[in-house]
């Protein structure tokens, strides 16, 4: 029978940049195509519609006409040209739906050029102004968590997925993602009470979600860390 090797916090130790960088990997993965490319369009585009029915000002059509001229650069690759055209928008139409959108895609160019900056300023900008509801908002917050991920503010990162996920309380999937993410941060932050008890969420509430294998897993581990 095989020597049963005892879990020490030694061997507990992880890789907590290697975990931020796959963090931001991902933020980009599911983000950019999905902020940039068609879905942006045909956001756009039903914007456009039912502006022009309700006899909506000149100036947000026009401003809802950059913002497709600037996600189709940016669906092209051309993340250079499509900042400026974003950041034009923003500049000519202060204050419209299209300039808040530019504001979010803007940030999200920027976090994907690893200009951390500049995307956590788009990001607050967004959410200062039109809030953390809808689509938009969301991809802010988890844009300003990423951001703070890049910069090992863990805790800070932690409490805005959190937050995700009590907004988004009515898709368990969903929440549970975001709980994991949340878990994610406390393991790097070294926050073993906090490991435990958002694991502990995870598979008492969402246990047949995927992320309820890895939340098992912390749980054990941070139970061993803080009984020893």
């Amino acid at each position: 029978m095989s020597k049963r090797t005892r879990v020490t916090k030694k061997g507990l130790k992880h890789d907590a940049l290697l975990e931020t960088t796959a963090k931001g990997t991902k933020f980009v993965e599911d983000h950019m195509n999905k902020v940039l490319t068609g879905v942006a369009v045909v956001v756009v585009v039903a914007v456009v519609v039912v502006m022009v029915v309700r006899g909506q000002k000149a100036t947000e059509l026009a401003a809802s006409a950059d913002l497709i001229t600037a996600s189709q650069s940016a669906s092209s690759g051309l993340l250079a040209q499509a900042s400026q055209e974003y950041q034009a928008l923003i500049d000519t139409y202060p204050g419209t739906r299209s300039a808040g959108a530019a504001t979010c895609y803007l940030g999200t160019i920027f976090f994907q050029q690893q200009q951390y900056d500049p995307a956590l300023e788009n990001f607050e900008a967004f959410l200062d102004r039109y809030g953390t509801h809808g689509t938009l908002g969301k991809v802010a917050l988890e844009g300003k968590a990423s951001v703070l991920e890049q910069r090992r503010d863990f805790a800070a990162a932690a409490d805005i997925y959190k937050q995700l996920a009590a907004q988004s309380r009515d898709l368990d999937s969903t929440v549970a993602r975001y709980l994991a993410d949340a878990m994610r941060c406390y393991r790097s932050a070294n926050d073993w009470e906090a490991l435990r008890e958002t694991a502990t969420e995870i598979v008492d509430n969402h246990p047949d979600t995927p992320w309820a294998g890895d939340a098992r897993t912390n749980l054990a581990e941070a139970s061993v860390y803080l009984s020893s």
